[in-house]
């Protein structure tokens, strides 16, 4: 669980005066790029973050010398085990430095390639037009001739500028990056994993304005946010966390969640979960100026009874989790409903019928969204969680290219940008027709695993 320094000094030619310009860096182990003694990037090969950018367009007067820190761990996204397993520390386990290198990155050979895997996924599933434009486009394309690539794209995006229907349902895409505060690694690493992720998230927002990111705590891809990280990236890394204050008031970086930590919903006491509302909810006043109205618990073993009283006494009338889509016996029979508490306090509930919180903007995704939503003939809205969780840095720039060119094509479901409140409250104009579930929200998956476990 040691992390280790290098000194990165770079020096790049000036023949490369008007061109993007990328330090690569590929390592088993996830990194963090420091610049002028601030963190500016995370750095993980299996959340596609394998560079940092030093300049969209060399200038002249720009510096060509600089100096970089790198900053790698000795594990991986889940832990230190053997290979890509979900198991034990391996003190023999080694972690290789494959590359680093200073690159000029081609943005016209980019965008074409992901014009070529938008079409390509719409002709695996709904789209024969999508495969002859591709077709199309590779036989006008001359790889050693960029002047060929406009033309090219000029044909990809007529495909994407052919508009919906008024009846197409709506998704709403939330960046997301959930990091499990305890699982795999020691605490010291988690708050590693949160200054990693949100450093890239905040790099990302600031050459995407529209992006926006929920933050909470738990595994693979979602940020939501639980007062426990933010606390702990306070303390760790107080100019990054001065970023995020500012990023929450644009309205960005979205705080969610409600509690101190995404605690169990099984075996707390009523009094315990209470503690977890007051405390968290207390944290995001004093932050950032306001409570959460969403409580987001995406990964917890269950979800008692006693939950909505407790939401609505705490200020919170919204609720989302996925996690009932892992259930092993039955499937369950809504993705948006009331959810009915042991007093008979309701929540407005959602549960994104992607079954996940770490989409990464494909075709498929979207198609699957509305196709398993149970509830799209009372609703026409979803939400869909995109980007790399438990250290992987959450969403990438390729998932916000993939989901502009599909914001409103035709033949797909319309794609955009949004806020759980945004959500939320279209949902809310929609719920005349909605079912209500009583009582305790059961999981089917992981028995056993409070038993085995003699300190709970």
């Amino acid at each position: 669980w040691d992390t280790c320094w290098f000194k990165v000094e770079l020096s790049i030619p000036t023949a490369w005066a008007g061109r993007e310009v990328h330090f690569v860096w590929e390592s088993d182990g996830e990194g963090m790029v420091w610049r002028d003694a601030q963190p500016v990037q995370g750095l993980t090969k299996e959340g596609e973050k394998t560079s940092y950018i030093l300049t969209s367009s060399l200038k002249e007067k720009e510096p060509h010398s600089l100096t970089l820190y790198v900053e790698l761990a000795c594990n991986g996204l889940f832990g230190a085990g053997k290979g890509s397993l979900i198991a034990p520390p391996d003190p023999d386990r080694r972690f290789t430095l494959s590359k680093a290198e200073l690159v000029i990155f081609n943005r016209d050979v980019y965008e074409l390639l992901v014009d070529l895997e938008i079409l390509l996924d719409m002709a695996r599933v709904c789209e024969l037009l999508a495969l002859y434009t591709a077709n199309q486009m590779i036989n006008l394309c001359d790889v050693t001739d960029p002047s060929t690539f406009p033309a090219a794209r000029e044909l990809a995006a007529a495909i994407f500028s052919q508009r919906n229907g008024e009846s197409q349902h709506t998704i709403h895409a939330v960046g997301h990056c959930h990091i499990d505060s305890a699982w795999l690694w020691p605490y010291e690493e988690t708050i590693r994993k949160c200054a990693r992720s949100w450093v890239t998230v905040v790099h990302l927002m600031e050459r995407n304005p529209d992006l926006t990111f929920a933050c909470s705590q738990l595994r693979l891809l979602s940020v939501l946010w639980q007062a426990q990280q933010f606390e702990w990236v306070r303390s760790w890394y107080p100019g990054l966390y001065a970023r995020i204050q500012d990023l929450v008031a644009k309205g960005q970086f979205i705080p969610v969640g409600g509690t101190w930590v995404e605690m169990d919903g099984n075996l707390p006491s009523g009094e315990s979960m209470v503690r977890q509302f007051l405390q968290g909810q207390r944290f995001f006043q004093e932050q950032f100026g306001h409570i959460c109205s969403e409580f987001w618990l995406p990964d917890t073993f269950g979800y008692s009874a006693q939950l909505p009283q407790l939401m609505r006494g705490c200020g919170i009338r919204r609720f989302l989790t996925q996690k009932l889509s892992w259930n092993l016996v039955n499937t369950f029979p809504y993705h948006t409903f009331f959810w009915e508490g042991i007093d008979g306090s309701r929540v407005l509930t959602h549960f994104p019928p992607g079954d996940s919180y770490g989409m990464q903007g494909r075709v498929e995704e979207m198609l699957k969204t509305v196709k398993n939503n149970k509830d799209k003939g009372c609703v026409n809205h979803s939400a869909l969680l995109f980007g790399f969780g438990d250290g992987g840095g959450g969403p990438t720039q390729k998932m916000l290219d993939r989901m502009k060119r599909m914001s409103d094509t035709d033949g797909l479901p319309r794609v955009q940008i949004s806020t759980p409140d945004r959500l939320f409250s279209v949902l809310e104009k929609e719920s005349s027709q909605l079912c209500t579930w009583v009582g305790e929200l059961f999981l089917e998956l992981h028995n056993g695993t409070y038993t085995t476990q003699a300190q709970v």
